[in-house]
């Protein structure tokens, strides 16, 4: 038979008897002119790709439970669906590309007689079962992003390498999943598919290879061949089959960079950015590689942050990419690893990232800045989504619009478990007011003075004695001439930080994420949240407190209701949507408890909100600690850097999943990457107690402070 005939008679017929005629060697003598490529190829009843059009289609989801041997069956038209248009794909391939070398010709042409099997398999295997080719609707998705191929190199990149390498995944997940039904006679088809499949990939391999730069991996050749709409994320099916990427000639390195690949299939992402200078950027005007170095280099160390909080198939955009090895360690702990765009070396990701439909902008928090890095993509979001800095917004930046809030929220509320209005912040915008104001206060033992616009315990000074030392006015007079204003208040006899998260939409309505209790080091700045548990290692008499005597359990969320009812609506009146952190604090006086409801509202995500994350990861009958510690404390522990003292860390505490794999049940995990950074980086330490966490992090020279 005449090779032109065989691929017209399989990709043009409309009868089982064109699809899977057999043949036992093909002439290629008379390869003829290319074909114009049809718009659907032809099908028997039941089978054709527009037959079913306007008609409800019914989803692999909607069979894949395998509650009943009929789902099963159904389960397997899906995949002899699938089949089917691969075989129809490579008669296409051989009609429009009649001058392709003859070696790659006869190479499809030996891969298509192995499809004709698969469908026969899965034929048979279904009317045993009862279910018949054709009774259900089927998905034209494969020939859609397969059929316009430019050249033959387009159609080994988009079925071999993509589609057919992430049945490698597939064929051993069902395989195993028939085996445990019981149904042996499938898994064996299944098991026969798989082999078939690595010889597929092999096959598309070798072309890929000639055709690939000698000076790229694999991996880069792989990311740019690979036609559009496709991504490596269709490259994997469920689980990850490296052993068989591996016998099919695939570079370990490759196949590294595949497993952590992520991309979203349909959704529209969300594009998160660490941007941690937000509120000094408001303040000054400055962006935040002008910010002061210790601030540039957090941003720059925990840049990947965002991966901890959004979705598997959002974006995160980051200069360098955390580590492969790293990624591939959470990624085997549980932690799904987003789709990371470098906007490094010309910002090529970022320009890539302009050609595709967005759903909304997520900062870590807005100012003039951060919406000018990102104004570039804010013509591919989603309707309603925008840019969401407005001039307006710097007043709820400011710890001034802080104590007006907390003001207001005190005339509002009766519970006596608050704070007076005394220990509410003064706005001072002249030194002589501060002065007034440490005259007055003089019974309190000490006054802290806050720059109107900072972060993380920055800009602020300790008063005692009722006066100002000559440096600490030097430092205010510069504030009030950059901020305009400074807030002053009480330094209270702290017992515990807690910090309340929730999210503002666009119209004023509020979702509370939740509550969680923060710590911080001697200078007051961040160091670290209780992941769950956040009770923890409290003492009766605060526990009590926190839940009205023990005959309360839901009085700090009703707290927290109300606070984001009422700050909400605050935020509403300037149009702010997003995230909000709002710090507040357990304080002793005298002999009573005392809670501070606002300390400032920080309109942005906090760290409060990771940890609210991580919640997931850790087993709920654990106490976790997120922290961010510090290369000077890798080096007091005897450890160089601080990629070293993670090694130590995943030798003598190694991150260990519960029983059943799903959630962290003890051990030490760092969760950015240490490998790059430079100055700080993320660490997780999970331990049936507190005082447990403690005891082992002293034992890797590390101080919590808690």
């Amino acid at each position: 038979m005449e090779l032109r005939e065989l691929a017209e008679r399989i990709l043009l017929g409309n009868r089982w008897e064109d699809k899977l005629v057999e043949f036992d060697s093909c002439e290629d003598a008379v390869p003829g002119s290319a074909l114009t490529v049809p718009d659907r190829p032809g099908r028997p009843p039941g089978l054709g790709l527009d037959e079913w059009h306007g008609r409800e289609k019914m989803r692999f989801r909607d069979v894949g439970k395998f509650h009943s041997e009929r789902e099963r069956g159904l389960v397997l038209h899906f995949f002899a669906n699938h089949e089917l248009l691969a075989l129809e794909l490579m008669a296409l391939v051989l009609l429009k590309f009649p001058n392709a070398p003859q070696k790659f010709r006869r190479g499809v042409v030996q891969t298509l007689r192995d499809e004709q099997e698969h469908v026969r398999m899965y034929q048979r295997r279904m009317a045993e079962i009862g279910v018949e080719f054709g009774q259900i609707p089927v998905s034209d998705y494969f020939w859609k992003a397969i059929a316009p191929m430019r050249s033959p190199r387009d159609f080994v990149m988009g079925l071999s390498m993509t589609l057919e390498q992430a049945n490698l995944d597939y064929a051993v997940h069902y395989a195993s999943v028939y085996e445990q039904l019981g149904d042996d006679a499938t898994a064996a088809i299944l098991k026969q598919i798989y082999r078939d499949e690595i010889s597929h990939v092999k096959h598309g391999l070798r072309w890929f290879e000639r055709w690939r730069s000698p000076e790229q991996t694999q991996w880069q050749a792989y990311r740019e061949m690979l036609p559009e709409p496709l991504s490596p994320v269709r490259a994997k099916g469920i689980g990850f089959n490296r052993e068989g990427r591996l016998r099919a000639g695939l570079h370990a390195e490759y196949v590294d960079e595949l497993e952590i690949f992520s991309r979203s299939r349909g959704r529209c992402p969300n594009v998160f950015w660490f941007n941690p200078n937000c509120e000094g950027e408001v303040a000054s005007g400055r962006a935040g590689d002008q910010a002061a170095k210790p601030v540039r280099q957090l941003a720059e160390d925990l840049r990947a942050l965002p991966m901890l909080y959004c979705a598997q198939d959002d974006v995160v955009l980051v200069e360098r990419r955390p580590n492969v090895g790293f990624l591939r360690r959470l990624r085997a702990l549980g932690f799904t690893v987003p789709e990371f765009v470098e906007y490094g070396d010309g910002g090529a990701g970022v320009k890539a990232l302009r050609a595709r439909k967005l759903h909304g902008l997520r900062p870590w928090g807005w100012s003039p800045q951060s919406a000018a890095f990102l104004e570039p993509l804010v013509d591919q979001l989603a309707p309603g989504e925008a840019l969401r800095w407005r001039s307006d917004w710097q007043v709820i930046y400011s710890k001034a619009w802080s104590a007006e809030q907390l003001r207001a929220f005190l005339l509002e509320s009766d519970d006596e478990w608050l704070c007076d209005g005394d220990v509410v912040g003064r706005v001072c915008q002249r030194v002589d007011q501060v002065e007034a104001l440490l005259a007055e206060w003089s019974p309190w033992d000490e006054v802290v003075i806050k720059a109107a616009i900072e972060s993380s315990g920055r800009g602020q000074i300790h008063a005692r004695g009722g006066r100002l030392r000559p440096e600490q006015r030097g430092w205010l007079e510069h504030v009030l001439a950059r901020h305009g204003a400074a807030v002053v208040e009480p330094w209270l006899d702290k017992v515990l930080d807690l910090s309340l998260h929730f999210d503002v939409d666009a119209y004023g309505q509020v979702q509370v994420a939740g509550w969680t209790r923060f710590f911080t080091d001697a200078r007051g700045q961040y160091r670290g949240t209780l992941v769950g548990q956040m009770v923890s290692g409290l003492d009766e008499e605060t526990k009590k407190f926190l839940y009205g005597d023990g005959r309360d359990p839901r009085r700090l969320q009703r707290l927290g209701e109300q606070l984001g009812a009422h700050i909400g609506r605050a935020l509403a009146e300037v149009g702010y949507v997003g995230p909000v952190g709002v710090d507040a604090l357990v304080y002793r006086r005298g002999s009573d408890l005392l809670l501070k409801p606002i300390v400032e509202v920080n309109p942005r995500t906090s760290m409060g909100r990771v940890a609210l994350a991580l919640r997931q990861r850790v087993n709920s009958a654990r106490t976790a600690l997120w922290l961010v510690v510090a290369q000077r404390e890798a080096q007091a522990a005897g450890c160089d850097t601080l990629a070293q003292w993670a090694e130590a860390f995943a030798e003598n505490w190694p991150a260990h999943l519960a029983d059943d794999g799903a959630q962290l049940s003890e051990g030490a995990l760092f969760i950015t990457d240490p490998t790059s950074a430079r100055a700080c980086a993320g660490l997780l330490l999970v331990e049936q107690t507190l005082d447990a966490c403690r005891q082992r992090a002293r034992q890797m020279g590390l101080v919590i402070g808690l």
